[in-house]
């Protein structure tokens, strides 16, 4: 089933362990920087904007081969 991880910076080490035990190509992962609670509105736009594409071109990509 094609699927993504993210993951914002201060869970990206815990995540890519847990991917790594269950197997899971580190290639969907996704790292976010910023904890999404802690930016304004507009930043949080322009995250959530690059994140759409980001996640797009992991499943058409990475799932296509």
């Amino acid at each position: 089933m094609p699927a993504v991880v993210i993951a914002t910076g201060q869970f990206d080490k815990l995540a890519r362990v847990i991917m790594r035990s269950q197997r899971v190509p580190e290639s969907i992962a996704i790292t976010i920087g910023p904890n999404p609670e802690f930016v304004s509105a507009d930043e949080l736009e322009t995250i959530a904007a690059d994140l759409i594409e980001q996640t797009i071109a992991r499943l058409t990509q990475v799932h296509a081969g």
